[in-house]
């Protein structure tokens, strides 16, 4: 369980979050926790896909055991991939996205049990300091790069309109 002290420095490094983001010229939107959600969450929009939808990233502290360790925190991005999975294409997706995650810098794709994809990247930071905005921009460049990358193949292949060879000699090229 998380204390009410840790919740409180959370917030306010994810406050301190948006504010770097703000001076950088990004918009972004702080949700503190509720009993619908457990954690705070600061939502920063990506821009639009290839298809016109909005992509948004949801930063928040992951949340770890009071036990042994209190050097790090982990931070995690996450957003979705909106696509459905055809009937009979779910074991494709999964084998395509097992092979984007061999190939990516950092963070992974999945599926959820509800069929949602998604990418998901946790890094660690030390709980000694503030995270640098700095380098979680450069952080949320690379993330922002992979998304670029798949989503539209992804798409196309859970979708039907492509076969799994299709797709994965597409990677090769």
């Amino acid at each position: 369980m998380i204390s009410e002290q840790e919740h409180a420095k959370q917030l306010a490094e994810l406050g301190g979050m948006q504010l770097a983001f703000q001076r950088e010229g990004f918009q972004s939107e702080l949700l503190e926790r509720t009993p619908d959600i457990p954690l705070h969450v600061l939502l920063l929009p990506l821009g639009k896909d290839a298809a016109g939808r909005d992509r948004i990233v949801n930063l928040n502290f992951q949340p770890l055991p009071d036990s042994d360790i209190e050097w790090i925190r982990l931070l995690q991005m996450y957003t979705t991939v909106p696509c459905d999975i055809a009937e009979g294409r779910q074991s494709d997706v999964e084998h395509f996205l097992h092979v984007i995650n061999g190939r990516i810098p950092l963070g992974y794709f999945g599926i959820q049990s509800t069929g949602e994809i998604y990418v998901r990247y946790v890094c660690s930071v030390p709980s000694s300091s503030m995270v640098s905005s700095d380098e979680l921009l450069e952080v949320l460049s690379i993330f922002h790069y992979v998304l670029e990358m798949f989503p539209e193949r992804i798409q196309q292949l859970a979708s039907g309109d492509i076969a799994l060879a299709d797709a994965l000699q597409a990677l090769n090229r």
